[in-house]
């Protein structure tokens, strides 16, 4: 794959519910200053010793900025997970399990999020977020550890990228939380199929990060009933299963 395209496929794709908590560090130099003594030339006629200023008061470092309500914030991490949440009124936040794939360059290309779902035996529902300069047609790979890599079709492109969406059933989400490392592929468009991105997707934390995040999405549906109602965590009928694998 020529490098055009290997940056390209390198660029971050962006959404909007990505939460960055940044922590301002204040720092101080230390003064330090020299008195010269001098002989006097007569002892009445000493003059008194210089006295230095004193150094200026060091700033305290600028506590983190409280989410308000309405925004995005990162409430917890487990292993390469990372529990972000939506600041709501009650307090009780809804979540999801977060996690930016890099490539062997270490640059960031996609994204992973997953949500907790009921109804039509789904579980849970991962959704994956692609450059735009991805071929649809090829769809994306997933494969836990040494298993049949499954291959699922894009739904569709937006602003952030290019997204596929997989209902989880148990049978599907139970390796993730007993494996190890997952892959996904991708393949960028134009490139010849042999030249798929492979990007992996750590596992490291994901089954406490779903104790942690079915938690949160309850305690959350508890304390915001009419929204609940309203936009129930329950999924599609086309997404109550992962596509078949492709050959």
């Amino acid at each position: 794959m020529d490098q055009r395209k290997k940056r390209t496929m390198a660029k971050r794709t962006s959404t909007a519910f990505i939460a960055a908590l940044f922590t301002l560090v204040g720092s101080a130099g230390i003064a330090s200053a020299q008195t010269a003594t001098e002989t006097p030339a007569q002892p009445a006629a000493e003059a008194p010793a210089a006295t230095a200023p004193a150094a200026p008061a060091a700033t305290a470092p600028a506590a983190p900025a409280a989410p308000q309500v309405g925004q995005p914030y990162a409430k917890e991490t487990h292993g390469a997970w990372t529990l972000r949440c939506m600041k709501t009124e009650t307090g009780a936040d809804p979540c999801e399990l977060y996690q930016l794939l890099k490539d062997k360059d270490n640059s960031p290309v996609a994204e992973a999020s997953v949500i907790p779902m009921t109804g039509n035996n789904v579980e849970a529902v991962i959704t994956f977020v692609a450059p735009l300069e991805t071929d649809l047609s090829a769809g994306l790979g997933l494969q836990v550890d040494a298993a049949k890599e499954a291959r699922y079709p894009f739904m569709l492109c937006a602003r952030v990228g290019c997204i596929s969406r997989i209902g989880l059933a148990s049978a599907e989400l139970d390796p993730l939380k007993r494996g190890s490392a997952a892959t996904v592929t991708v393949l960028p468009f134009g490139s010849k199929k042999e030249d798929m991105v492979k990007l992996p997707l750590s596992l490291s934390g994901f089954t406490a990060g779903m104790t942690a995040l079915v938690e949160a999405n309850k305690a959350a549906a508890a304390a915001n009933p009419e929204a609940h109602t309203a936009a129930p965590q329950t999924a599609a009928p086309a997404a109550a299963a992962p596509a078949a694998p492709q050959q």
